[in-house]
């Protein structure tokens, strides 16, 4: 593990954090294939005046960012028990997970650890712009194919690599391992057959520009929760990002709290 030893585990998993001190709910965020915690950090900087009442916490999966110098996870289902232990003390206040693409499906299985080992379920898992456990996107794998073809398909399918990166090969083959492992993980990824739903309610979010998934695909989350809503957002397959203000709303409406409209 990279950083100070000294420094409490939930330190490295959740560099960002942004709220009040003693919120009446945390929110953690995942990101997305390739993605780090920055990925977040608008969400945890700037929050409306009045938003004290909730801490959003943006998780940091290894191989990036801070923990660059560690390997890239292999499992996605394995994620969850080392996060479920780092996150434990942070489990003091009722909690929501909030994934997007990869990040929910690892919210999914950690909120099944969390439910199972540790009798925490979350208040709400937020899905967006992510195919149930155990669907396929449509389209072949990407992981396997050369830089080249992995690259312009991920762009066609996705469009997550930012142009900045496209444009300075160096940059960009300092990035593709870390997105060529995730995407290696995420389509090896197959959920745990017999398990019961989550005992929490599901929501999906899609974007209504998204070329990877549509609601009706997203659908198939209900099967896996034990309530579900789905809704799209404007924006393609990263639209989940732009509405922070609108997520945390539903999230405090869920817990009982108040919007920082309402108190204003």
């Amino acid at each position: 593990m990279t950083g100070d030893r000294s420094a409490p585990e939930h330190t490295t998993w959740v560099p960002l954090r942004g709220g009040g001190p003693r919120p009446a709910l945390r929110v953690f965020c995942l990101p997305h294939a390739g993605g780090a915690a920055s990925a977040f950090r608008a969400w945890t900087t700037g929050l409306p005046a009045g938003s004290g009442d909730v801490e959003v916490c943006a998780v940091q999966l290894p191989g990036r960012e801070g923990r660059f110098g560690e390997p890239a996870a292999g499992d996605l289902a394995g994620l969850a028990a080392p996060l479920g232990r780092a996150l434990l003390p942070l489990l003091d206040v009722p909690f929501a997970l909030v994934g997007n693409s990869m990040g929910a499906l690892v919210a999914f299985e950690l909120a099944h650890h969390l439910q199972r080992r540790y009798l925490l379920p979350p208040v709400r898992l937020v899905a967006a712009a992510a195919h149930p456990p155990g669907a396929r996107p449509p389209g072949p794998d990407l992981a396997g194919l050369d830089d080249d073809a992995f690259v312009t398909l991920l762009q066609r399918r996705y469009g997550g690599i930012p142009e900045e990166i496209l444009d300075q090969p160096e940059i960009l083959r300092a990035y593709l391992p870390v997105l060529r492992a995730d995407l290696t993980m995420l389509e090896a990824y197959r959920p745990a057959p017999g398990r019961p739903p989550l005992r929490c309610p599901v929501t999906a979010f899609v974007g209504d520009q998204d070329r990877s998934l549509d609601l009706g695909r997203a659908e198939g989350w209900r099967s896996s929760a034990a309530a579900f809503d789905g809704h799209t957002l404007p924006g393609g397959h990263f639209a989940l990002l732009a509405h922070r203000d609108a997520v945390l709303d539903r999230l405090r409406a869920e817990a009982g709290l108040r919007s920082p409209a309402a108190v204003s």
